[in-house]
């Protein structure tokens, strides 16, 4: 194992060499089984965004680098570093998305956060990305419905490297990088990064400031075991704006769309994750890795979308052990493994406001939840793969048992139009089986068809934050079966990926409303399939295109809430297509000179689930350019959204009224990145 950090020195130089002239169709991936597996030799849709395109987007927001994957879209809300995901699914803010960062679950799957890619080290230390796509392996277990996001951090250098970032743009933007990285020898390497940005924000009510800091450590022992440790810590204190109706949003989309005595919309985010991960060969053939991790998160902010804006705190304590055993024999390969997490939430609720009164309902100042909760997580879980001839199989099985112990800490009665219940404990469990096969046609194009099992519990807020009028009822959880079909290959100097899939979620979570009353059930079930295509073609040493198409169609197929049936309808906000083409052009007659246009479309959508009117969706066109002087120095420029086009993030209709999340006008953005 100590030959990692010579190999890594290795590859460091060979990159270094080749730069991007190599194109690696065997590229190698770590999400689908936290082994080390070739794209081409796995029955799973797992997509990469290369280490060149990251260095040359310099993400302002980690969308940057995600919407040049195919059928991702990842939207910027509140005008800030909050984003909203679309993958295999409208956009959406609800916990069918499992992220992660190199390979650890960056929260707890009881407390979902729509946010949480701001928790990754992103903006400090960028790697890789890598995207599992739809239900994930046997290693995955609630919220890895839609897809799986791994956020992989830099390795250590192969030789003593200084790294400075200086960046600043229109709006107030600043942003400070840098670090220090070097393989001491064959036993020791270590990673040191930082970062801090801020902006006033285009948009009123939309500043931002966030520091992050990343620390790894590798070391290698004389008995072959090995360990990783990685400190990870980042914090943001910003503002969030509010939606828009259609006139202010074509008129002046940078208002904040907030009343003006609403001064401080806050939101204060907090992590530190503290992990190792140690890894011992206990046979010729066999492995050994555990990853225990402790993890502080915090999420403060004012609920900007709520008629009377009140304001929620919540944090959350884990501890968690990833463990795993992998047996290779002859042609194939096991691996055991048991997952655990203990986390304790800590959720308060209030209101600032004097009482107001809204259609009849009270919603009055003070308390509205204190609570606190247990939550465990146990899984064990079996992957099994094997080879014959030409076909590799794969099959897994993971059951999940998790745990609620909720302890109301305020009186258990109506408050006003907000209802809290009882102490109460739920859990919840389910059996997750995954099958697949792949066909190898040669060393660089396969085919591959799979099936898998997903599923997500109800969130903690979902069964103690109620109303009134509702009725407490037990809860499922949602499941989801999903059938994939693809190619990855490459023939020439053209690399494919081609994938089609057809998913089911049933027992939906729907409220459900009556006469008298209203409760949450398992009732509703939504059919969700598409197309995606990505490339890269390599016309020359100079000229490179890569591209993205996809198409899908996301409709309910069962959803009746008692007032509404969305049966046979389409989903909101749910692109019917979307698309990335960038063009990269290296010019031989300037050496250092890297020069890129980037064109991206999301099609049109319904913006209500009665289908009553469609947002017409938008092209924008950014640009990126860099000029390396030499290895030591290089500058770089940005320009967003070239042609400065008006554009929502998102558009629907809510208590009857459109709403638009503008997108960011032309902004320029300008640096230097310095070595030594």
């Amino acid at each position: 194992m100590r030959k990692k950090l010579i190999q890594t020195a290795v590859l460091t130089m060979v990159s270094l060499s080749y730069g991007e002239d190599v194109y690696r169709i065997d590229e190698i991936v770590t999400t689908a089984t936290r082994e080390e597996e070739k794209i081409t030799e796995i029955p799973v849709r797992v997509d990469t965004v290369p280490k060149d395109e990251i260095e040359l987007d310099r993400p302002n927001h980690i969308k940057e680098d995600l919407n040049s994957i195919p059928g991702v879209l990842i939207s910027q809300v509140a005008a800030s570093l909050g984003h909203a995901t679309a993958i295999r699914l409208p956009i959406n803010y609800g916990p069918y998305y499992l992220f992660l960062q190199d390979d650890i679950p960056v929260q707890s799957s009881g407390f979902f956060n729509h946010n949480g890619l701001w928790w990754t080290s992103w903006e400090s230390s960028l790697g890789g990305i890598e995207v599992l796509k739809g239900v994930g392996t046997a290693l995955y277990g609630s919220d890895a419905i839609g897809a799986v996001i791994n956020v992989k951090s830099e390795d250590p250098s192969g030789k003593p490297e200084k790294t400075l970032s200086i960046e600043g743009g229109e709006y107030g933007y600043f942003r400070l990088k840098g670090g220090v990285s070097e393989i001491l020898n064959e036993k020791n390497g270590y990673l040191a990064k930082f970062s801090y940005s801020q902006s006033d924000g285009w948009r009123d009510k939309t500043g931002f400031k966030r520091g992050e800091i990343l620390l790894k450590h590798y070391y290698y022992m004389d008995d072959g075991s090995s360990l990783e440790t990685s400190v990870l810590a980042n914090k943001m204190d910003g503002k969030m704006a509010g939606y828009l109706d259609y006139e202010t949003f074509k008129n002046d989309p940078e208002n904040s769309g907030l009343p003006g005595d609403l001064t401080d919309p806050y939101r204060k985010v907090d992590m530190v994750r503290i992990a190792t991960k140690y890894s011992r060969k206990v046979l010729d053939r066999s492995e050994l890795k555990i990853i225990p991790y402790v993890r502080y998160n915090r999420n403060r902010y004012v609920a900007t979308w709520m008629p009377t804006y009140p304001e929620k705190d919540t944090k959350t304590k884990t501890i968690g052990f990833l463990n795993q055993m992998v047996w290779n024999y002859g042609s194939g390969k096991s691996i055991i493994g048991v997952d655990l997490e203990f986390t304790k939430a800590d959720v308060y609720y209030w209101q600032e406001r004097p009482d107001t009164t809204i259609w009849g309902k009270l919603y009055p100042q003070g308390d509205i939840y204190k609570y606190k909760v247990d939550f465990i997580n146990i899984a064990p879980y079996i992957h099994n793969s094997f080879r014959f001839g030409s076909l590799d199989f794969t099959f897994g099985l993971r059951y999940d048992y998790a745990k609620y112990k909720y302890d109301n800490r305020l009186t258990a009665d109506d408050f006003g139009v907000w209802y809290r219940p009882d102490d109460r404990t739920d859990d919840f469990s389910h059996l997750s089986p995954k099958v697949g096969v792949l066909y190898s046609i040669n060393r660089n194009n396969s085919i591959f068809a799979r099936y898998a099992r997903g599923f997500r519990i109800p969130q903690a807020g979902r069964l103690y934050e109620l109303k009134t009028d509702y009725q407490e009822v037990s809860l499922d959880p949602e499941k989801a079966d999903s059938f994939e079909v693809g190619y990855t290959g490459r023939i020439r100097d053209l690399t494919l990926s081609l994938s089609g899939y057809y998913m089911e979620i049933k027992d939906k979570i729907v409220t459900v409303s009556t006469d008298s009353l209203r409760y949450n059930t398992n009732a509703g079930k939504t059919r969700h399939k598409g197309i995606e295509i990505g490339g890269s073609y390599k016309f020359s040493k100079e000229l490179k295109v890569r591209g993205s198409y996809s198409i899908s169609k996301h409709e309910y197929v069962d959803f009746n809430t008692g007032s509404d049936d969305y049966s046979g309808n389409e989903m909101s906000k749910a692109p019917r297509d979307l698309s990335n083409v960038r063009i990269i052009y290296s010019p031989s007659y300037l050496e250092g000179l890297k020069l890129e246009i980037e064109y991206q479309h999301v099609g049109s959508y319904y913006m209500d689930d009665e289908n009553t009117k469609k947002y017409g969706g938008y092209d924008i066109y950014n640009f990126r350019g860099e000029y390396a002087v030499n290895d030591k120095v290089k500058f770089f420029l940005k320009v967003w959204n070239i042609t400065d086009r008006l554009f929502a993030e998102t558009a629907d209709i809510a208590y009857g009224k459109e709403r638009y999340r503008p997108g960011m006008p032309r902004t320029v953005y300008a640096g230097v990145d310095l070595k030594w």
